[in-house]
């Protein structure tokens, strides 16, 4: 009785659990496809996808009678394959060698790897793998290594290249769980070494005890995967009172890095027996499952399963109702088929099956960006047209287009220097590391400051007192036209590919706030960029962009104080925050490949050099003041400017994770981690506020824009068409940069748009890869120019191209952390250019060197 009782409130907890559990927004459009060719369907089919087809495996059902009519369990070998979700009808590829149900399947790239499983007679140690030729519509069955012991209603999950396991039942019987958790490493399945063992390895158990029909599901936290397990029954024949059964609410996470578990926080009610899946970068579904609520009831007594799918979030470590099923089911899979959701078949209550495949979309909730915020983003956008306008009335020459007469003050040139290093991508992204991670990369952003002496010393003399007007005429006075040539190749081309993505990426972002179709969102910031920056050049840019870093801080300061009254006031945000452990910044480890402070300080001090020292979009702002010395102030500005706005930044991103925590129904599920701050600004800020905060994204991405633009048009025309033309007026430098600015940002839009339709999530990440490689040698040459007396135009561009195959195998290898890369590219660089030197003549470097610097007059030092 007492046994009746306890469990009696553990299903009246589980209730109340349930009846609190906050609701998220749908993120899915359920669907079907064509049903299992079964008369009745099946109870724990195992399905995977392989080669882009469904295939689904065995089974069993009650075809000869209802069990509370005596009828026996069937048992089946059958295996049926649906070629493409077009497909009406799905082809009998063949038999399992046996009859067998309530395995685990898993899909990889080699096959879909079936694990344990039983039938009527035995639970098996077995495991196979299905591979589907699509050409000849044939499917073939091998035999992988046998499990440690035999399971079924087992949980398993593909990390890498590896299977994990969480066994289930040794037996027929119930109560014989095994507490066992299992590898297989599927690479060395192929690897000649004899010391590479291919077979399963037994790692250290979960902390809980041992279980069946537990659900399991492989997803990141802070981009490294980790085996989730929640729920299952525990048998315990000698308590009738309940069937023998218990149903767990807890939850425990492997980290595979540091291979060990860590207790998560309560299910809000048990879900043994349900499918699950990782959706969107940080949340996984589970679909219905078994809450044993009814259990003591009669069989036919029973009701049909539920229909929650609920969704938990791996970074707040919190549970939401995210969507209903249309019918419910477990004892099934849930399959990743190109990016939607297959349910196949499954138990809709005890004894039924069903014959459905249901399939789920991910889809975009409505957004609240309302009227009103529009009225505001289009005021900002006109006044930003309308300031091109203005300056357009002082722009009588080249001088003017380009450097603004030298009449910007030091303070707006810091601001603008500010604001086009600050994309939207860093606007979004920064937070976002923040929040799912911690503060660990905050390291990265204060050699922003530690450099500035450096670039004030080492390199605006050269700018200012040679007169030039791009960066890479520095090049030519010093080595040669060859060298001049590849620095202002190599940045056009990576500012070319640089302005799509600063204002793709963003455009996402915004679709999701405003529910602007991706395409307008593309369109309004380019159209808008190109017109005040052909308007009033150099000028309209940097005003634009001193105004664009103040609404960028003073959005970001409004989403700080809402989320702080959200959440309860500064301490409370605080003491959350430092029991997650979210300020943590000294990671530490002896390893290159893996981050660690002291690594992530010195790799960055040589990568922020690049676009502080040679990239024109900054190097134009340090000739538009009056005098070095104010340049050298905007530059000290730009430095002071980014260790507090870094650490509002990375506070914003800790205070989402708070406000999350307490709120996770207010998450889009699914979402990826950068898109965290987009979802807090279209879902919590009041009317106008909102408008006022997504015009600072707006802002943020054509600050970046603009300066490439007219970066780009100022190389085009300085470093070529005014160099290698005839005839060369100023008034005809000054129509075709204008020229320029119009179709490279045409050409930008158009590059965007079609990204926006590629399918290829690391389209993106390739792009920026190969991009950086191209200019990975421009600090390299430069340093050897200002250094390097002996160092030639020969030793310069074999160090540009060691260095850009240096980068090309480290990133290959893997062999150091990303942070690393640009010590390797300016390593490289020097080393070959100063070994070529030798065979080099010297040249006439006489005011071209940090030591005949002194040789340059500063002739407009005085009016600083």
């Amino acid at each position: 009785m007492r046994r009746l009782i306890a469990f009696g409130l553990a299903v009246l907890i589980a209730a109340v659990s349930g009846a609190q559990l906050k609701v998220a927004k749908d993120p899915l459009e359920w669907g079907t496809l064509p049903e299992i060719p079964d008369a009745l369907g099946y109870g724990g089919p195992m399905a995977g996808v392989h080669n882009d087809a469904l295939i689904v495996a065995g089974g069993a059902n009650f075809s000869k009678g209802a069990p509370w009519e005596g009828g026996p369990k069937q048992w089946y070998s059958d295996i049926w394959v649906l070629p493409s979700k077009e497909a009406t009808e799905w082809i009998d590829a063949g038999d399992l060698p046996h009859a067998l149900a309530y395995g685990t399947a898993i899909s990889t790239e080699g096959g879909v790897v079936l694990i344990g499983g039983q039938n009527d007679d035995v639970v098996y140690d077995e495991v196979l793998r299905l591979t589907w030729d699509p050409d000849s519509q044939k499917l073939s069955i091998e035999e992988l290594p046998d499990l440690p012991a035999p399971t079924a209603f087992a949980a398993a999950g593909l990390m890498g290249d590896s299977v994990y396991v969480a066994s289930g039942m040794q037996s027929s019987r119930a109560s014989d769980d095994v507490h066992g958790f299992w590898k297989l490493d599927l690479s060395a399945e192929n690897d000649d070494d004899p010391a590479t063992d291919f077979t399963w390895q037994e790692l250290d158990v979960y902390p809980g005890p041992a279980r069946h029909k537990a659900v399991s599901a492989v997803q990141a936290i802070d981009g490294e995967d980790s085996f989730f397990l929640f729920s299952g029954e525990i048998s315990d024949p000698a308590d009738p009172s309940v069937n023998g059964l218990s149903y767990l609410t807890d939850g425990y996470r492997y980290d595979v890095k540091t291979a060990t578990w860590h207790e998560l926080n309560e299910i809000p009610h048990p879900i043994a027996a349900a499918a699950a899946l990782a959706f969107g970068q940080a949340h996984v579904l589970v679909f219905s499952g078994s809450t044993g609520e009814h259990v003591t009831k009669p069989v036919q007594d029973r009701p049909r399963f539920t229909k929650d799918v609920l969704a938990y979030h791996t970074i707040t470590d919190t549970w939401v109702k995210a969507s209903e099923m249309p019918e419910a089911v477990v004892t099934t899979s849930a399959v990743n088929w190109d990016g939607d959701l297959v349910i196949t078949s499954g138990e809709v209550k005890p004894g039924v099956r069903t014959r459905a495949v249901q399939i789920a979309k991910q889809i975009t909730p409505p957004s609240g960006f309302g009227g009103w915020d529009w009225v505001v983003v289009a005021v900002y956008m006109g006044g930003l047209v309308w300031m091109g306008w203005w300056f357009s009335k002082r722009e009588k020459s080249t001088d003017d287009f380009f450097l603004a007469g030298k009449r910007i003050p030091w303070w707006a040139a810091g601001l603008s220097i500010y604001a086009t290093q600050l994309s939207a991508i860093t606007y979004l992204s920064m937070p976002a590391k923040s929040f799912s991670g911690n503060w660990l990369i905050y390291w990265s952003l204060l050699p922003i400051l530690m450099i500035a002496p450096f670039v004030i010393k080492l390199y605006l003399p050269f700018y200012r007192r040679l007169n030039v007007t791009s960066a890479y005429e520095y090049l030519e006075k010093r080595f040669g036209v060859s060298v001049r040539l590849y620095g202002a190749l190599a940045f056009v081309a990576f500012q070319l590919a640089r302005m799509a993505i600063v204002v793709l990426l963003p455009a996402q972002a915004l679709t999701v706030i405003t529910g602007l179709p991706i395409e307008w969102a593309i369109i309004i910031m380019g159209v808008v960029s190109i017109a005040y920056t052909v308007l009033g050049g150099i000028e309209a840019v940097v005003w634009t962009d001193a105004i664009q870093a103040i609404v960028l801080l003073v959005g970001l300061f409004i989403s700080l104080g809402i989320v702080l009254m959200e959440t309860g006031g500064p301490a409370v945000l605080i003491n959350e925050a430092m029991s997650a452990q979210k300020f943590e910044m000294m990671t530490n480890t002896a390893s290159l490949a893996e981050l660690a402070w002291w690594t992530i300080l010195i790799g960055s001090f040589f990568g922020v050099l690049g676009p502080y020292s040679t990239d024109q979009a900054v190097v134009q702002r340090y000739l538009t003041t009056k005098s070095e010395k104010a340049a050298a102030k905007g530059i000290w500005l730009n430095g002071l400017l980014s260790i507090p706005g870094a650490a509002l930044f990375f506070l914003m991103g800790t205070a989402l994770y708070v406000f999350f925590k307490m709120n996770p129904q207010d998450l889009s599920v699914g979402m990826n981690n950068d898109k965290v701050f987009s979802v807090f600004l279209a879902s919590q800020l009041p009317v106008g506020l909102s408008g006022m905060v997504i015009a600072g994204v707006f802002a943020a991405s054509m600050s970046s824009l603009d300066s490439s633009l007219h970066s780009v048009s100022t190389v085009a025309i300085t470093d070529f068409y005014g160099r290698f033309g005839k005839n060369v007026t100023d008034a005809s430098k000054l129509r075709l940069a204008k020229l320029m600015v119009v179709v490279v940002g045409i050409a930008a839009i158009g590059v965007s748009w079609w990204m926006s339709q590629q399918t290829t999530p690391s389209l993106l990440l390739a792009f920026q890869k190969w991009l950086g490689l191209l200019t990975s040698g421009l600090v390299g040459v430069f340093l050897m120019g200002i250094f390097f007396s002996r160092v030639g135009a020969r030793g310069a561009l074999a160090g540009a191209l060691v260095s850009s195959a240096a980068l090309w195998w480290v990133a290959e290898s893997g062999l150091v952390n990303l942070y690393l890369y640009s010590i390797v590219g300016i390593g490289a660089c020097l080393i070959t250019g100063l070994l070529v030197s030798l065979t080099e003549k010297k040249g006439d470097v006489e005011g071209l060197t940090y030591w005949t610097l002194n040789k340059l007059e500063d002739e407009d030092a005085e009016g600083a």
